[in-house]
């Protein structure tokens, strides 16, 4: 038998086989991604440095505002894609869209600062450090609230950004909304929240698993999806009113036009359902969505992780899609009937809102695309059971009047609607200080 030395060269094994490396490079990305599927893991805050732009852009006044995984947070010109300042952070930046208030953009970074910018200039303001990870922020009546990977939402002053009040959850908190003066925002230890301006917990509504992304809502109900695959409406006062059933979790936000909430799932699909938990239709991609949809002049737009960007009409018929070379980002902005999205292929996107054609793309600071990692300590920590999960039994004595509607959609598919009211409202007086 012959042995090589590290130093000798090994002879080369020839064969007439001609292997296509891209093909092996799909089969590992849909392995991954069926392993995270499966495990119920979620790589968000595993995100690594890299190009990629997985952060949805704001347009304010002609400027295109976003952040991206190369650390940096751009102010780009939305009619030629010229960048005009950057502002360098220590971490990712990942997430829903900046905050824009009395000339200063908000934005939050995974080295979890929190950070006020001036919106001509990109000069830093101010900055406000939590120690966690940081993914979205909303500013209403002089003051920034803001969730952390590491349970905690925060309120502070937009001007100073000093510390106004915290509030303690039991899971990490992504996207807050505000809607009549009461702060609203979905946690992975599976609660949605409700508080006053000064955080105090009015009321908490627990779905079956996590709330991971944010919530819509309108004068009939709230609509938030969660992990345990359903898309829950809710009332005013935290009362069940329908649950729809999918194949897949849900982690976005879904949108309500003109009584229709249209949301995506893991099992591929974009839906569209009425306030009242009807079907209207889906339409399926090739891969899981986590994308925000976006209607614009009477279309639906939205990204998918088959690595196209799709246009379609109100009743779900494709119009036409924009192929790329990596997933698309989980939501976009509209401008002078443009289409502005990112990719994790370290691009920025210009796109026409009619056609799909190309008009420009801005090119981020690192050439390769960021990494995601499943962190096992914060997975550790996720798969604690919790006092809601303790008693499926219990669970049930919780509802009343319960009732099972099905509905088909045009392919004749069958869907399953729970709807029920709960009896009583789950309360605690938070951790406030």
């Amino acid at each position: 038998m012959e042995y090589f030395e590290s130093d000798t060269t090994v002879p080369e094994i020839k064969t007439s086989i001609e292997i296509d490396r891209s093909i092996l490079e799909e089969v590992q990305e849909e392995a991954e991604w069926a392993i995270v599927k499966k495990a119920n893991k979620d790589v968000f805050w595993g995100v690594k440095t890299g190009g990629s732009v997985n952060y949805i852009p704001v347009v304010h006044k002609g400027v295109l505002y976003f952040g991206a995984c190369d650390h940096n947070f751009y102010a780009v010109d939305a009619e030629t894609g010229e960048e005009l300042w950057r502002f360098r952070t220590k971490g990712p930046l990942v997430g829903d869209r900046a905050a824009l208030a009395d000339d200063i953009v908000y934005f939050s970074s995974f080295d979890g600062l929190m950070y006020a910018v001036d919106i001509e200039t990109g000069k830093l303001i101010w900055k406000f450090n939590t120690n966690s990870k940081l993914f979205n922020q909303i500013v209403y009546r002089g003051v920034v609230y803001f969730g952390s990977k590491d349970d905690v939402f925060y309120a502070l002053n937009s001007k100073t950004g000093k510390e106004l009040w915290r509030f303690h959850t039991k899971g990490s908190i992504m996207t807050p909304k505000i809607y009549k003066d009461n702060i609203y925002f979905g946690s992975w230890d599976h609660n949605l929240y409700v508080l006053s301006l000064d955080g105090k917990l009015i009321w908490k509504f627990t779905a079956g698993d996590e709330i991971n992304w944010g919530l819509a809502i309108d004068e009939n109900g709230i609509y938030f999806g969660s992990r345990d695959h359903n898309l829950y409406a809710i009332s005013h006062n935290g009362k069940l009113i329908w649950k729809f059933s999918t194949g897949g979790a849900i982690i976005s936000t879904p949108l309500v036009y003109e009584n229709i909430l249209y949301f995506s799932s893991y099992d591929h699909n974009l839906y569209a359902v009425s306030t009242n938990g009807e079907i209207k239709w889906k339409f399926k991609t090739g891969n899981m969505l986590y994308a925000y949809p976006t209607i614009y002049n009477n279309k639906i737009y939205f990204g998918a992780c088959d690595k196209n960007f799709y246009c379609l009409t109100m009743a779900g018929k494709l119009v036409w899609k924009f192929e790329t070379n990596e997933y698309e980002t989980i939501g976009i902005a509209v401008y002078n009937n443009m289409i502005y999205f990112g990719g994790w292929d370290c691009k920025l996107r210009c796109v026409s809102a009619n056609e799909g054609e190309l008009v420009w793309e801005f090119k981020t600071s690192l050439s390769y695309a960021s990494e995601c990692d499943i962190d096992m300590e914060f997975e550790e920590k996720r798969n604690i059971p919790l006092a809601s999960e303790a008693s499926d039994e219990k669970e049930e004595e919780k509802y009343e009047e319960k009732e099972s509607r099905e509905y088909k959609d045009d392919n004749d598919a069958k869907y399953k609607v729970d709807t029920g009211y709960r009896i009583k409202n789950t309360y605690s007086s938070g951790d406030v200080e």
